[in-house]
């Protein structure tokens, strides 16, 4: 059947369509689903990002409070060793500050791209999902008037001979 269908829309150039209406509801169903599928993964491949988001966040609190950490030892031992004072400041603050700050830096740095990243992949997979749901639906309408239009006629011949 699909072979003289497509014969007889060449031969005809294209009078005769060359998808059926079966064919081209079961395109439009199956574009609907892979739009519907795509914008699955895109709200998993969110949160998977917001995930990663936090996490960044949990780790830069972390090392501030490391940080705040260090200060308050620093602090102490300023303290308790007066003569010492100002070469334990230095070699502490020397040891400890380069780290703290890349740390911190780094986790900034993940935490940023990582958002950026899920929201490219979010506007791309909202593009690609709503294009493909727009095609489904621009697919899918003619196809269901003509066939709600064809049920109805089928209805009216039955009433007409029953009648």
């Amino acid at each position: 059947m699909g072979m003289i269908r497509k014969t007889l829309s060449v031969g005809t150039f294209g009078v005769v369509s060359f998808r059926s209406k079966k064919e081209r509801l079961r395109r439009a169903e199956r574009s609907q689903h892979d739009a519907q599928t795509s914008l699955q993964d895109e709200h998993a491949a969110r949160l998977a990002a917001e995930d990663r988001v936090s996490g960044s966040e949990k780790r830069a609190k972390r090392a501030n409070a490391q940080s705040a950490h260090a200060a308050r030892r620093l602090e102490r031992s300023k303290h308790r060793n007066r003569r010492h004072k100002s070469d334990t400041t230095r070699d502490v603050l020397a040891a400890v500050e380069p780290i703290v700050r890349t740390g911190i830096d780094n986790v900034r740095d993940a935490s940023t791209e990582t958002a950026e990243r899920s929201r490219r992949a979010g506007r791309r997979t909202r593009k690609a999902a709503t294009r493909t749901l727009r095609r489904a639906k621009e697919t899918a309408a003619p196809h269901a008037a003509s066939i709600a239009a064809r049920a109805t006629d089928v209805l009216d011949h039955m009433t007409d001979h029953d009648g």
